[in-house]
């Protein structure tokens, strides 16, 4: 089924719907140009990301790093990194994602392979994201992987479940060969200015209504302006207010989708102080007006 919109809390860490409340595992499939700001916002989760272009061409951000992932190559994105997507070329871009908590094949913190792949893997602040080009001695069979699990989860079958870990089990021995053998690493990103960076988006996240200033964003990490935005532009190539409007706005398609409430009373909520400026801003990002927004989706839905 087609993604909309990443679900995200307060954090800014994305909410998952799993295969089953004990099963820790989020399938899915999206065209990134159909999510409702066209790219994935930025966002983190502390599930791994296993993901495979099946058509189009991909722009993954990682702080101040940029992949372009061609179709029938894919990426694994580390526990916790902040990072977003876009198209890279052309009108669309489809994926097939995984993300998953390790535990549901190694057997959970307490075991010998959990605590190697923690020392090898999540601990590891230079190995954020690994990609599977066509010069990856495994990407093929990573990519069979990932195609067989999305198949089987979007079948009735008997052990589904165990058909998922099997595949991801493959999966995660290729990397970790890889890895160890042929000592594979990314570019790291500035883990202090990620973490100052996901703290101020926190506080945007909770504080959106209000009327903020730079100064508040950056007295919240307890930095000056100007770090705030060095921040902000280093990890996520967008300066603090930008972020801040295009998260308000990006809380607006909800409310205009899924409540009768006024223009006014829309743009009073999500911390603009008129509703002429609120729909300014609005085009801006979505190139029609909010209540050409909420027509067009309620014919849509009729």
């Amino acid at each position: 089924m087609q993604r909309d919109i990443i679900p995200i809390n307060e954090k800014g860490m994305e909410i998952l719907e799993y295969v089953a409340e004990d099963f820790p595992c989020a399938i899915f499939f999206a065209d990134i140009a159909k999510y409702a700001l066209g790219s994935v916002p930025w966002h983190w989760h502390e599930e791994i990301e296993i993901f495979v272009v099946t058509k189009g061409c991909l722009r993954m951000l990682l702080g101040s790093q940029e992949y372009i992932i061609h179709e029938n190559e894919g990426a694994f994105v580390n526990s916790n990194i902040l990072h977003s997507m876009e198209v890279a070329e052309g009108e669309g871009c489809e994926l097939i994602t995984i993300l998953f908590s390790p535990s549901i094949f190694t057997g959970g913190k307490g075991t010998s392979l959990y605590h190697q792949m923690t020392t090898l893997i999540f601990d590891n602040a230079e190995l954020a994201t690994y990609i599977f080009c066509n010069t990856s001695t495994w990407k093929n069979e990573i990519i069979l992987a990932i195609k067989e699990i999305y198949s089987a989860f979007n079948k009735e079958l008997f052990c589904k479940e165990l058909i998922i870990c099997e595949n991801l089990s493959r999966i995660w021995r290729f990397i970790l060969n890889d890895i160890m053998y042929k000592n594979l690493k990314s570019v790291p990103i500035n883990p202090l200015q990620e973490s100052r960076t996901q703290h101020m988006m926190q506080f945007i996240h909770d504080n959106y209504s209000e009327p903020l200033s730079i100064k508040e964003i950056a007295d919240f990490a307890s930095i000056s302006t100007r770090e705030c935005s060095r921040c902000f532009q280093n990890i996520i190539h967008t300066p603090p207010v930008k972020y801040l409007m295009k998260y308000r706005i990006s809380v607006s398609l909800s409310l205009l989708l899924t409540t009768n409430y006024s223009m006014t009373q829309i743009a009073e909520m999500i911390g603009f102080n008129s509703s002429s400026y609120f729909s300014k801003v609005f085009n801006e990002h979505m190139n029609m007006s909010p209540t050409d927004y909420r027509k067009l989706h309620l014919l849509k839905n009729e």
